[in-house]
């Protein structure tokens, strides 16, 4: 006999367990005054659920406790209730039972009348089958109080998001009752959809800005591989239209022809992922690739301000959780803010480093250090705000999605003025513990 089958005959003996009967003359007699004042408190009882604002539910276990107290069947060893059949998980839906609720719990369900709630339990759970998991396991880890986020469909379809509290009374009269509280989060769930979608969309004008200021740097990425491509064709040409082919040289130029358009080809890969649209995708991220993919992307635009970008990269960092095209957003946008900084300052040393460290307490940092101007003091409070500029025709947005996009991350961005001369940016990311923390290398560009 299946679980199911068995379960189901104990609950059908319960249900026919006879039951004392107050009102009728059978058994022993209810003193009349005790009646008044027992449906008295019932009364009270009901207007005070009634009147809360928040949408309750009475919940009754009882059936549901005798079965697993049954021989043969858990014998009061309930243990890891996720661990058990699922035919158990389906009957206690069927045999916990709404006994009462609340005008506010018809509102929110959008149910014709309270009658429409009474019953079963399982129409609470259907959109979200692991919640009554974690109840049942509450309720029988003797918890007092279960609290999460779930989803519930209401009567007219509409698919809720809620806010649940599952509490169980610990008197021995109430052990098997339990109340259930739901919060109606959907507006604010909407409305931080809408946000994550704005923020979405300024990261993403942001990427796009960033490349408009670039665009010199890309046409001349893009053309500079052209060019060499449309040279050594035409040289390979002539080669093989002689009257004695000269096979290598023509294999020799065609090897260079293939490996620029590989270059371009990669040029409009980075332009394509900084401007493609997407939701974030969080992998095992480089923090030193990363430094040397942007460094290389913005070197053009350093070179055409006779700028030279040192890198200082401790080799062995362990991998941070992210994603690439926003970190990577991160660093573009630091390098083109100390390019701006020098190229509007003029100073005689003109130098951006960029180093990467283990910075201890499980973190990551990495530092871009310019020879420009530096903030002014006033501003280095504001430097982060959205759409707040310390350049004529900044609008003020760069810094501000530096900081959301490593806040998002659980990092942190600061800046300061270092000793003598330019801004400093310091940037740490959580890492993953565990991993080995190696020598340093240096490179320049």
């Amino acid at each position: 006999m299946s679980l199911r089958t068995t379960m189901k005959s104990s609950h059908r003996r319960n249900r026919q367990s006879p039951t004392p009967d107050f009102e009728s003359g059978a058994g022993a007699t209810v003193d009349p005054r005790v009646y008044r004042d027992l449906k008295a408190s019932e009364a009270r009882y009901r207007n005070l659920i009634d009147n809360v604002p928040l949408p309750l539910w009475q919940v009754d276990a009882r059936s549901m406790t005798k079965l697993l107290d049954e021989p043969g069947l858990f014998a009061g060893n309930y243990g890891d209730v996720r661990g058990r059949s699922l035919e158990f998980l389906e009957l206690a839906n069927d045999t916990v039972v709404v006994t009462g609720v609340n005008e506010s719990a018809v509102e929110l369900l959008r149910a014709s009348g309270s009658e429409d709630l009474l019953g079963p339990v399982g129409y609470l759970f259907a959109a979200s089958p692991d919640t009554a998991v974690r109840i049942v396991e509450a309720r029988f880890a003797q918890r007092r109080n279960h609290v999460e986020e779930m989803k519930v469909r209401a009567f007219d379809g509409q698919l809720l998001d809620v806010l649940l509290f599952a509490t169980f009374p610990q008197t021995p009269d109430c052990a098997d009752l339990a109340l259930i509280m739901m919060v109606d989060v959907t507006a604010q769930r909407r409305t931080e959809q809408q946000l994550r979608k704005v923020q979405s969309d300024l990261v993403h004008a942001s990427r796009v800005s960033a490349l408009g200021e670039l665009v010199a740097t890309i046409a001349h990425e893009v053309r500079q591989p052209l060019s060499v491509i449309a040279t050594d064709a035409d040289t390979a040409t002539r080669w093989l239209d002689r009257a004695e082919p000269n096979l290598p040289k023509a294999r020799e130029l065609m090897t260079r022809v293939a490996e620029n358009a590989h270059r371009a080809s990669r040029v409009i890969g980075r332009i394509q992922d900084m401007t493609a649209k997407r939701d974030p995708a969080r992998t095992p991220v480089d923090i030193n690739a990363i430094v040397e993919e942007t460094t290389a992307f913005v070197s053009t635009e350093a070179r055409l301000h006779a700028i030279v970008v040192s890198q200082r990269l401790q080799e062995g960092l362990p991998a941070v959780m992210g994603d690439r095209v926003q970190l990577q957003q991160v660093v573009v946008n630091l390098l083109l803010n100390s390019i701006q900084a020098i190229a509007g300052s003029g100073p005689e040393r003109r130098e951006i480093t960029v180093e990467t460290s283990y910075g201890g307490r499980g973190a990551i940092s990495l530092t871009v250090h310019d020879t420009g101007g530096g903030i002014p003091p006033e501003h280095l409070d504001r430097i982060f705000d959205g759409f707040f500029s310390t350049k004529t025709d900044g609008i003020g947005i760069g810094l501000a999605i530096c900081r959301s996009i490593v806040g998002e991350h659980e990092g942190t961005v600061r800046v300061d003025n270092a000793e003598g001369e330019g801004a400093r940016f310091v940037v740490t990311l959580p890492i993953s513990p565990g991993h080995a923390i190696g020598r340093e290398r240096q490179t320049f560009v």
